[in-house]
């Protein structure tokens, strides 16, 4: 078997470490059985500390720009095991030892983990305790509101291995629950990936709000449609909750909620362009035609429109319109609104 050279380097340095001290001993004239054992312990000490610290070094065929997977779920002793069979580690029971130390109890952070270059075992620990995967990313910011269609525009823009169509197609259900945000998105993520992380964020932001959506009387999708129209009916949360208030109003006394946002998303006309026959055509998403919410969400609401939907502001009125600057006024009677309409709309 051919020795490593680390380790030939390491041997040649041990046996010159027991030179120097007996060197030392002898200059101070110290010959005895005790002084020999204190060598002895001294070098044993030296031989371990010496071995623990090439143990922890890189492996010497470490793989370089090479990308690791920890799948879900993985336990320790697996992923010491891959780590192990990959040449990142030279010793599984170092290597878990300073998991342990670095990580405590915590589970293993699943995901992939890019490395570049040699690094040593207790350096691979904290990036895997910290979930610090190294692989390059890309931002993307998707505003709220955006529906799943009009994301696709920034993304295909952004990700180069992104596929529109590919993408459409798997979230077509998730409309309303990819969460809009700025993510850090790893370079060469394709389409399915990108909806996955935009789900697993949409659950852990709407977590902490399952309890007062239960407590709103109105299940989590009745939360989004409408969270998903006040994202185009109000910019300002105080307006996001005052229309909250008026659209489930609307819908406890059976009256249409007669938004125009809705034939943005199926038609991309804004209120201006809307013809009658518009405002005829059969649709579960026409809000004129259909009483209650329209089919399902027209967009990807934020935070702040669910919350507004979830606990809206009770008010005396029952129409509201924007005007020309975006800002809403609100009216009790239809005359009071034909009033407004009047005076504010150009």
């Amino acid at each position: 078997m051919i020795t490593p050279p680390e380790t030939e380097n390491f041997l040649e340095e041990t046996v010159r470490e027991h030179g120097r001290i007996s060197s030392f001993l002898a200059s101070l004239g110290i010959e005895s059985a005790q002084a020999k054992m204190l060598l002895s312990v001294m070098l044993v000490v030296t031989f371990f500390s010496g071995t623990i610290s090439f143990l922890l070094l890189p492996p010497f065929d470490f793989p370089q720009n090479k990308i690791i997977t920890i799948k879900r779920g993985a336990s320790l002793a697996e992923v010491s095991v891959n780590f192990s069979n990959e040449n990142l580690i030279r010793s599984q029971a170092l290597f878990e030892f300073c998991m342990k130390v670095v990580g405590g109890e915590k589970p293993i952070v699943a995901g992939d983990y890019y490395f570049k270059e040699p690094i040593p075992t207790c350096t691979i620990s904290r990036r895997i305790a910290g979930g610090v995967s190294g692989i390059p990313s890309i931002k993307v910011t998707l505003p709220e509101g955006m529906s799943n269609t009009e994301m696709t525009v920034i993304l295909s823009k952004s990700l180069e291995k992104f596929e529109k169509d590919v993408f459409i197609e798997k979230a077509r259900s998730k409309e309303g629950y990819l969460f809009p945000d700025t993510y850090f998105f790893p370079t060469g993520v394709v389409a399915e990936g990108v909806e996955i992380i935009m789900s697993e964020n949409f659950n852990k932001k709407i977590e902490p709000w399952k309890g007062p959506i239960e407590s709103s009387g109105h299940t989590l999708r009745d939360i989004i449609i409408m969270a998903s129209i006040l994202e185009k009916e109000a910019t300002s949360e105080e307006d996001k909750k005052m229309v909250a208030g008026i659209l489930w109003k609307r819908i406890e006394i059976k009256m249409p909620l007669q938004v125009d946002a809705t034939f943005m998303y199926l038609l991309g006309k804004k209120s201006s362009d809307l013809t009658q026959d518009d405002l005829k055509m059969n649709s579960a998403y026409n809000t004129y035609k259909n009483r209650g919410l329209p089919a399902g969400p027209i967009g990807n609401p934020g935070i702040v429109a669910i919350r507004s939907a979830i606990a809206p502001t009770t008010s005396p009125y029952l129409y509201y319109l924007s005007d020309n600057d975006g800002v809403i006024h609100y009216a009790k009677t239809f005359e009071e609104h034909k009033a407004n309409k009047a005076k504010y709309i150009k």
